[in-house]
């Protein structure tokens, strides 16, 4: 009895977890209640407060798991390189994390997405939660790597800018799909062509490096502080 009633509870939370991603992702915290979580995932009113203590519970689990599995696949990309040199560890971390952002197309992985998005552009108490699982593990790790391959110190502001666009032309890709489908109908985000963006972002983002290693320029004041000597 114990066992059965143990698997409903697991049940009912994973459908309000998968209702709340989604009506969280349309709406916005602020304009999702609990009742009509509740409601949508056929479960009683109290469920919210059952399994997550609040509704600002449920939304931080929620996010602080997307978060978890943004980094997860991230360090993925970059083991997927390990070993090799630094130019080609690049490589392999780019043409994974847009293989991770484009290759998904379950509803399930767009409401994921869309919460995420929606947490950054409206920013909720949790928004530190992103920061602190999903983007910073990673980041510090794509800082390291654009330092080796540009020989620079990790804390020179030319690394650090580099690290922050190379990221931002991969995400491109994915806010930017919708409009890039309408715009070329023939465009289809197969493996073989997330490849061979994949092959673009590296080849910009290396050159633009060598570029700002050789014109000797400091961007400093970008950051608060001079480029270190």
């Amino acid at each position: 009895m114990a066992k059965n009633a143990t698997a409903r509870d697991n049940e009912t939370r994973d459908r309000v977890l998968k209702v709340a991603a989604r009506l969280f992702a349309e709406r916005g915290f602020n304009h999702v209640s609990v009742r009509a979580i509740c409601k949508e995932a056929g479960s009683n009113v109290a469920a919210v407060n059952y399994h997550f203590g609040d509704k600002l519970g449920l939304y931080r689990e929620l996010i602080g798991t997307v978060a978890e599995g943004m980094n997860d696949g991230k360090i993925s990309s970059f083991e997927s390189g390990a070993g090799w040199p630094p130019e080609e560890q690049l490589h392999a971390y780019i043409r994974g994390f847009l293989h991770q952002l484009l290759d998904q197309n379950a509803e399930e992985s767009c409401w994921l997405g869309k919460l995420i998005a929606r947490e950054t552009t409206e920013p909720t108490a949790a928004l530190d939660l992103i920061i602190e699982k999903g983007i910073k593990p990673a980041g510090a790790r794509l800082n390291k790597l654009v330092s080796e391959v540009m020989e620079l110190p990790a804390n020179d502001p030319r690394v650090i800018l580099t690290a922050g666009a190379t990221q931002g032309l991969c995400l491109w890709y994915r806010t930017s799909r919708t409009v890039a489908e309408r715009m070329f109908p023939e465009l289809k985000f197969t493996p073989d062509r997330i490849d061979r963006m994949a092959d673009f972002v590296t080849d910009f983002s290396l050159a633009g490096m060598r570029d700002l290693v050789q014109n000797g320029k400091e961007y400093g004041g970008v950051l608060g502080a001079r480029a270190p000597r």
